[in-house]
């Protein structure tokens, strides 16, 4: 196969994930929700005295600093997808560059490296969250979780992706997860800028990161959003933001029976397997916090 017809299959990959998107246009109504996110942790000092991100973020703005950390860490951070935590590695941002920064053989997951991006935000007193993005069939092994930071001269939120080191846009602006769903719902073009691009051709941009900007839309039927950002772990909940009529507690049951037969059949470990079998074991005790589209309003801080 060559690249035209890998470009072509993912324009086709595409054009489904946003029919998908297109037919659950809308979110519940939900609850609002006020965030909270902590600027003034003193493990902050830490984090700049160890890693120096107040030089890697540099000058500029909001945006400008929090994409080049973003770029930063995508540069030096592998991938592990099936990465889970040791008893060793606390779950914060310094333990987990401790662990991996620079070293091919120490990958972190999504969810780890979006965790890290937030903490550098925050520390450097921009308004940081992570966003959970989900596939709607229950019978998919994967899901995302990306960044988003509010951009005070834009005065809006912008996702960026500590993974793919990217942003979303429309060909004007960096877009928030909401806006980056709807766009794809419209199928309306938007892509992925990933480090060392610019978004001067959007439809260049679009084929050229065609994997990628199908990859998101697949991973945009519903979504999380963390409502506290703090230094460490929290016991804070997750907002759900759910398509109507979309049963998320069946959707949620029958996922962990895939999860835990896929586990199984690909001898996923031990460690896995247990872990599934707990959240298997919790579906019917699940009740999801739904939250609403008033998220992606100014945050109170």
């Amino acid at each position: 196969m060559n690249k035209r017809e890998e470009i072509e299959i993912g324009k086709r990959f595409l054009e489904v994930y946003c029919g998908i998107l297109f037919t659950a246009p809308t979110f519940e109504k939900g609850q609002k929700v006020d965030c909270f996110y902590d600027f003034t942790n003193s493990k902050y000092d830490e984090l700049k005295s160890h890693y120096h991100i107040v030089q890697i973020g540099g000058k500029g703005g909001d945006f400008q600093r929090a994409l080049r950390i973003c770029q930063w860490l995508a540069a030096h951070l592998s991938h592990k997808g099936d990465f889970s935590l040791t008893s060793n590695i606390e779950y914060n941002s310094i333990s987990l560059l401790d662990y991996a920064f620079g070293n091919s053989e120490h990958g972190l997951n999504c969810v780890c490296k979006a965790k890290i991006l937030v903490e550098c935000c925050l520390a450097l007193g921009i308004a940081a969250r992570r966003i959970g993005l989900y596939p709607n069939s229950p019978f998919d092994t994967d899901n995302h979780v990306v960044a988003e930071i509010y951009d005070r001269e834009r005065k809006k939120w912008i996702m960026l992706d500590a993974t793919s080191g990217g942003y979303f846009t429309d060909g004007k602006n960096p877009l928030s997860c909401l806006e980056m769903r709807d766009n794809f719902a419209l199928n309306a073009g938007g892509s992925i800028v990933l480090p060392n691009q610019k978004p001067n051709s959007l439809d260049k941009l679009n084929e050229k990161n065609i994997s990628w900007n199908y990859y998101y839309a697949k991973n945009c039927y519903y979504m999380t959003v963390e409502t506290v950002s703090s230094f460490g772990e929290t016991d804070a909940v997750l907002a759900y933001l759910l398509p109507i009529d979309f049963d998320i507690k069946a959707y949620r049951k029958k996922n962990a029976e895939y999860m835990l037969k896929t586990a199984i059949k690909e001898c996923w470990g031990e460690a896995a397997i247990n872990s599934l079998e707990k959240q298997a074991r919790s579906v019917e005790d699940f009740v999801p916090f739904v939250g609403s589209t008033a998220l992606w309003s100014a945050p109170k801080l």
